[in-house]
């Protein structure tokens, strides 16, 4: 079948109506789906009615989803779903907007996951939505000086950054174990469309490899401050149904916090088996 696709913006994201991923699709329909997120970056495919089991069946579509290694953050008896929602269990379950600081997911393995799928269980009444840059037009924006000065260095990723802002889980020891620091280059190229994206993690990112921390901020807030202008931004408000899939090799995300935290908002998670930053 052909796929209705609209694009969304013209930053990046386009959605896709008309089609139940349920149902058993031909090889030529999953090519065109895995098509439109490298084409798009983030797609939003519409009127899904997935349990946790159906949308971890469905990233398969496009890979091979992971077994997230914090098991008490899944569903029950579905290891690849994951429960993202705005009542935090460290904090005595009060409400409170998670992930909202620019970040791509994933970035401290050795071998980041590829895509992320979203799925919401549960929406406030505008919908809560998630934030996105092209990391693609980021880079190709980025003042020369700039790419020369990063083109050969790596920056040293960890699961608690000294410059995270937003809360992250506790791990056990056991867990803290499969999460050492690693060290990926700023300059990434996706393997499938070619193009050069900046790889940054401003919520991991410790520091720049072989730098001291003074330098290492200078240079870090002044990417940073580059990469968060609008132009390179696309919001997404959220729908029932709606099942969003975006590319961390080539964005940055975060959770939109314009909505009245007391609702609350569940979201499902899946993500996909990661490759080497390249």
């Amino acid at each position: 079948m052909k796929l209705n696709i609209k694009p969304l913006s013209k930053v990046m994201g386009a959605e896709i109506i008309g089609i139940d991923l349920k149902d058993k699709l031909d090889e030529a329909t999953k090519k065109e789906l895995c098509k439109a997120v490298t084409d798009y970056l983030v797609v939003c495919i519409r009127n899904q009615d997935l349990k946790p089991k159906e949308l971890a069946n469905v990233s398969r579509i496009f890979g091979t989803p992971k077994k997230y290694f914090i098991k008490d953050a899944t569903v029950d008896n579905v290891p690849e779903v994951i429960v993202v929602s705005n009542r935090s269990k460290e904090a005595n379950n009060k409400p409170k907007v998670k992930a909202s600081h620019w970040h791509t997911d994933d970035s401290y393995m050795a071998k980041p996951a590829t895509l992320t799928f979203i799925y919401p269980e549960t929406l406030p009444e505008n919908g809560g939505a998630t934030d996105f840059i092209n990391c693609y037009n980021v880079f190709q924006d980025l003042p020369e000086t700039l790419k020369n000065k990063i083109c050969d260095l790596k920056a040293v990723h960890k699961w608690l950054s000294r410059r995270n802002v937003s809360e992250v889980l506790t791990l056990s020891e056991d867990e803290e174990k499969l999460t050492p620091d690693v060290e990926h280059t700023f300059i990434r190229t996706h393997p499938i469309s070619k193009q050069k994206s900046l790889y940054i993690n401003p919520n991991r990112i410790d520091h720049i490899a072989g730098f001291d921390e003074q330098e290492s901020d200078r240079l870090l807030d002044e990417l940073y401050n580059f990469s968060f202008q609008s132009k390179f931004q696309y919001s997404h408000n959220y729908q029932k149904g709606d099942l969003v899939i975006w590319d961390n090799r080539c964005t940055m995300h975060r959770a939109n916090s314009e909505y009245d935290i007391n609702q609350l908002r569940i979201m499902h998670r899946v993500m996909l088996e990661g490759e080497a930053v390249s």
